[in-house]
């Protein structure tokens, strides 16, 4: 439900007056109790259905989890391209970033990293992955195609500092850790939970050394609480990769987030 008002909010900032039907969300179930100030329904049989007339509607934001292709131009040079994993689905993105685009894709290979994230190149499998957000002008069967602005992203992960770049990194130079939370945090103030949650978990990575077995080394010893947090904010990270019938939540943004900041206190109290 969280995420559904989100994506209602999102369509010309609809569902915000309190009185009048034309714009509404229709839910439709079995009553278990009811009060003046609550009504209870059974999660059996729910349906909802939602009605919207505001105008200069927007798309909400998608997600997808792609793969890197690389194929042959008629130069006998390569180039580079998106598609979503597991399905093979190409991954269009217009406008003004596509030079970054391409310089994004390439910076594995130009950083050396590519050799620790193969996965990165392969349809199956989400070991490495490129995640794609933003509001989705075509939808179809063999193509996405993402709207250009400030609301499209694509980050790397997981990845260590010299690969790491999205869209909102800041102008100034930052570390890796600093900017996978500063952007958990914006994602989370937007609604794109599974987004805040994926970042979160990058930013503790980053700041342990780059990859999930350094955050089991360097937390091997942690504090109780610390260990915990760690703990938690994987399970939180694997639900959000994973995912199928349960969608990340605004909660499990909120702890996730919070897991990373007591893990980052530790690791900045140590040294790090």
């Amino acid at each position: 439900m969280s995420n559904l008002l989100q994506d209602c909010y999102a369509h010309g900032g609809g569902l915000v007056k309190p009185r009048g039907s034309d714009e509404c969300i229709t839910i439709s179930a079995s009553i278990v109790a009811r009060n003046i100030q609550e009504v209870a329904v059974a999660f059996e049989g729910l349906s909802v259905e939602v009605c919207i007339v505001t105008t200069d509607i927007a798309s909400p934001p998608t997600s997808v989890w792609a793969y890197i292709e690389e194929y042959s131009v008629e130069d006998g040079s390569f180039g580079l391209r998106l598609r979503q994993k597991s399905s093979g689905r190409k991954i269009e993105l217009y406008g003004k970033n596509q030079d970054h685009l391409l310089a994004f894709l390439s910076s594995p290979r130009v950083s050396g990293v590519d050799s620790h994230m193969s996965n990165l190149y392969q349809k199956d499998g989400f070991d490495d992955y490129v995640l794609v957000s933003g509001a989705a002008a075509t939808d179809s069967y063999d193509v996405m195609l993402f709207n250009d602005g400030v609301g499209l992203t694509y980050l790397l992960g997981p990845t260590p500092d010299t690969a790491y770049r999205d869209a909102f990194r800041a102008l100034t130079e930052e570390s890796a850790p600093t900017s996978h939370a500063r952007t958990a945090h914006v994602h989370f103030d937007t609604g794109r939970y599974r987004e805040a949650v994926l970042s979160a978990r990058l930013a503790v990575e980053t700041a342990c050394g780059g990859r999930g077995t350094d955050v089991k080394r360097r937390l091997a010893d942690a504090p109780i609480d610390v260990a915990a947090a760690g703990a938690a904010l994987f399970r939180k990270r694997n639900v959000a990769v994973h995912e199928g019938e349960t969608r990340i939540e605004q909660p499990d943004a909120a702890q996730a987030i919070s897991a990373m900041c007591i893990v980052l206190a530790y690791l900045g109290s140590d040294g790090s």
